[in-house]
């Protein structure tokens, strides 16, 4: 067994503290390893706090494409399979409905569409069907992703997340409110989808930061059986 090293004065004894401790910290990865742990500290102490939506939200939010729709099946084939919807006047693509994603303008040969009001539930049922595709395909591939972060940097992008989502819904109540009152029914319209939409995402996303806040394993199980009941339950009423 080595000698345990003697010191006179407690000064010494300080200074070899310091000196052994300045040693440790030269040590190859030492500085990402107490990076790492101060990370797992942080994540542990940090404090989730769960948004509570507003009774609006909540109401608009299920507002959707409900089970009696005449056109319950356009929006549960578009939410599996991409594909164009034949109207008497034209034909929409993926593309079409992409540009319909967001704050107007939106495309002139669909809003001036003679036909529009009348073939609004069909539209509405493909829009729906096209945001939950993309929907399934961002949340899987965002999922992936993050299976490896901790719970502080998931709590932060989530919530950024639901900032950012609430400030667009603002934004689409502003829309629906000004092309309403302009007399502009087919913007209206697809503003108040977007917004419906926005929704559901806000709801969603406080699900997401409850679920979390009871754990990652909590949060990653609730977020996977939320897109698997979207598959399953999309492909058993369309067979």
């Amino acid at each position: 067994m080595g000698r345990r090293i003697k010191y006179h004065t407690e000064e010494q004894r300080e200074a070899a503290r310091r000196d052994q401790s300045a040693a440790r910290r030269l040590r190859p990865g030492a500085k990402e390893a107490r990076r790492q742990e101060n990370r797992k500290a942080y994540a542990k102490r940090k404090v989730i706090v769960v948004p509570e939506p507003s009774e609006v939200i909540q109401t608009l939010s299920s507002m959707e494409i409900g089970e009696d729709s005449l056109f319950e099946h356009l929006y549960l084939h578009h939410s599996i399979i991409a594909g164009p919807l034949k109207l008497s006047g034209t034909t929409l693509t993926d593309a079409d409905f992409e540009n319909m994603l967001g704050h107007p303008p939106y495309p002139s040969h669909i809003v001036d569409l003679p036909s529009f009001e009348s073939d609004w539930p069909k539209i509405s049922a493909v829009f729906h069907g096209y945001a939950t595709r993309n929907f399934i395909l961002e949340q899987g591939k965002w999922i992936d992703e993050a299976v490896d972060r901790d719970r502080a940097t998931l709590s932060s992008e989530l919530t950024k997340s639901y900032e950012i989502l609430m400030e667009e819904w603002e934004r689409f109540g502003v829309d629906v409110r000004e092309h309403g009152h302009s007399g502009q029914l087919p913007t209206e319209y697809i503003a108040f989808q977007n917004r419906l939409w926005t929704s559901r995402c806000l709801m969603w996303l406080a699900d997401d930061l409850k679920h979390l806040a009871e754990g990652t394993e909590t949060f990653f199980e609730a977020s996977r059986a939320r897109l698997s009941h979207f598959k399953v339950t999309d492909k058993t009423k369309l067979s």
